[in-house]
């Protein structure tokens, strides 16, 4: 897929931050402006819209490559 700033990752990325209402999946603030990846892509995980969760820029930059099991939801970092 082509990636930031392709037609396709932009709507993507509308469709889920739509579908998780601007509510980050790792803090469960309101405001979420970027798409993080569930499972990293580097670790398997894919762009489909089932791997991918709205998030703080934040909190998905300070998450980084960290696996869900390791990056609590919770934001230990």
């Amino acid at each position: 897929m082509e990636r930031y700033g392709g037609v396709k990752w932009r709507t993507r990325r509308r469709f889920v931050l739509d579908r998780d209402q601007g509510i980050c999946w790792l803090c469960g603030g309101a405001g979420a402006d970027t798409v993080d990846h569930v499972t990293p892509r580097h670790h398997g995980g894919s762009d489909d819209p089932v791997n991918l969760r709205a998030a703080h820029a934040r909190c998905n930059y300070g998450r980084r490559e960290r696996p869900p099991a390791v990056a609590s939801p919770t934001r230990a970092w």
